[in-house]
Parts: structure tokens; sequence; C-alpha cells
């Protein structure tokens, strides 16, 4: 009984922080192509309207993901140190999204974006890989 919760409770982990991973990389993969594509299609303006409303959608969507992704990770392993890699790297991604392409230009808040996301991905990585270790030790302590 005990085995089957904490292998649930691990697949549980590792769902956000897969999610968070994925999430972090396409808004990575949108930051650096939206450019281009401006650049290249001649329905570029069109294409700036749509930019802002997918910052809003990655905001309501990367916020839970990462918050519960952080809460089951330091249930489990306590390191504060995640929650520095989750906090800045969410923090630029917010700030980017909103005020930042106003006061930062397109240029800088792609750059502050770019390097939120990989901030979140390196936090849902190292997150991850913390939850495993303790998993480990559990199924260890489990074994007769």
């Amino acid at each position: 009984m005990v085995m089957s919760s904490a292998r649930s409770a691990k697949q549980g982990g590792w769902l956000w922080d897969r999610l968070g991973i994925w999430l972090s990389g396409i808004c990575l993969v949108h930051c650096l192509l939206l450019p281009i594509t401006l650049f290249l299609l001649p329905l570029g303006a069109m294409l700036l309207t749509w930019h802002e409303d997918v910052h809003l959608a990655f905001a309501l969507l990367l916020v839970p993901t990462t918050l519960l992704a952080f809460y089951q990770g330091y249930r489990c392993h306590h390191q504060k140190r995640v929650l520095g890699w989750f906090g800045v790297g969410l923090s630029l991604v917010l700030l980017a999204s909103f005020p930042g392409h106003d006061v930062l230009g397109v240029i800088g808040g792609t750059a502050v974006t770019m390097l939120g996301s990989g901030l979140l991905i390196w936090g849902h990585w190292q997150n991850w890989r913390l939850r495993a270790h303790c998993d480990v030790a559990l199924a260890r302590e489990e074994d007769p």
C-alpha cells in the first residue's frame, strides 16, 4: 500500500515537472521564432496582437504548473535552491510578458523571457532529479 502511494506521488510530481519543462520550452521556441515569423510574413502586424494573448496564456499555465511542481518536490527534497530557480525564472517570464516589452523593447523583452524560460527548465529538471533521489531513498527504506 505504501509502495503504491509512493509510486503515484512520484508519477504525479514528475508530471508537473515534465509539463513545466514543455511549457517553458514552448515559450522559449515562441520567443525564438516570433521575430523571424514577423519578418517573413506579410501578416506580421496581425501576429503582434496574438503575441500578447500568448503571453497571458503562458502566464496562466506557467504559474500553477511551477507552483505545483515546486510544492510536490519541496515536500520531498527540502532544497530551497529550487525555489530560487523557479522564483527568478517565473519572475523574469512574468516581468517580460506584461510590462517588459513596453519597457525593455521587443529584443530586451525576448531576451529576458528566454532567460526566465531557461531558468524554469533548469528548475524543473533539478526538482525532478532531487525528487528521484528521494524516491530511491524511500524505496530502499521500504525494502526488507
